[in-house]
């Protein structure tokens, strides 16, 4: 399930969602939620969001990240960032959005947090 926003890839029970541009404005949000709600509908609970290719994210991205985590919650599975770019993190330093997201700095660190239930 590839598109222009994102890439995504399932490995061990877990899925990998990788944003693929490196600025994600309002007009990208609509194919992420899609993508990421059609995940869950699909069964999938445990999530990565792999930032590292992005370097801006839009304030109706965070707000879609929010919705992201609270529906993961809902469906007894949990969604983890990684690969976080300097500038993102501020934002989320700023919005106090870092105290809510299980934050990891790689793919491994994230697997490892998804796994140690």
């Amino acid at each position: 399930m590839d598109n222009t926003v994102c890439s995504v890839e399932k490995k061990d029970g877990i899925v990998i969602i990788t944003l693929i541009l490196d600025n994600i404005l309002w007009n990208d949000n609509e194919q992420l939620k899609k993508t990421f709600t059609t995940l869950l509908d699909e069964g999938s609970k445990n999530i990565i969001l792999d930032l590292s290719k992005t370097t801006y994210i839009s304030s109706v991205v965070l707000a879609s990240f929010v919705f992201m985590l609270k529906r993961a919650k809902e469906a007894g599975g949990n969604v983890v960032f990684c690969g976080i770019h300097k500038k993102v993190n501020e934002v989320l330093n700023m919005t106090n959005l870092d105290k809510i997201f299980d934050i990891a700095a790689d793919r491994q660190e994230a697997i490892k947090q998804l796994t140690k239930k």
